[in-house]
């Protein structure tokens, strides 16, 4: 399996961000200090996170799983480039460590080479799948049942300027 989902990957973390008031970077910009997973596809250069799985057999989805701490409610600012594929950023998410190691299932910020995925919210491993297209509003009730409140923003639009 080629498909690369993953924690913070194929993005620029840069130090730019940490001179920002207020914001604390979870990347060094050096090394993968702070961060866990398979090393034959994590890497840095540049001062970016590289996700690459060219010469990788996946068996599942594999992740990059931030450890350095734990925060509450928080701004997650980065930058991402992608050649190939779907991938995107986990978060709220948890280690299903009886799936195998680095996988997790959660929340995801979805993004592609392609014009279908980034953008929307998708559930890893969760029985919704797809939580929310680009440019909606959804509300999950108490049942867990997701619900379109509004179109806030133009699809299209919105994959334009990404």
């Amino acid at each position: 399996m080629r498909l690369l989902s993953m924690v913070a990957a194929v993005m620029c973390m840069s130090a730019v961000f940490a001179a920002d008031e207020g914001f604390k970077p979870i990347f060094n910009g050096k090394d993968l200090t702070g961060w866990d997973g398979e090393t034959k596809i994590w890497s840095v250069k540049d001062g970016a996170i590289l996700g690459n799985t060219a010469n990788v057999s996946l068996k599942t989805n594999t992740f990059l799983v931030w450890r350095d701490g734990t925060v509450d409610d928080f701004v997650l600012r980065f930058k991402y480039r992608i050649k190939n594929g779907n991938s995107g950023v986990q978060y709220r998410s948890k280690e299903m460590t009886n799936i195998g190691k680095w996988v997790v299932g959660g929340y995801q910020a979805d993004f592609e080479a392609g014009k279908t995925y980034s953008g929307i919210l998708y559930e890893e491993r969760g029985p919704r799948g797809i939580m929310a297209q680009r440019g909606t509003r959804v509300i999950v009730d108490e049942n867990g049942k997701k619900n379109v409140v509004e179109q806030l923003a133009d699809s299209d639009v919105l994959q334009a300027k990404i």
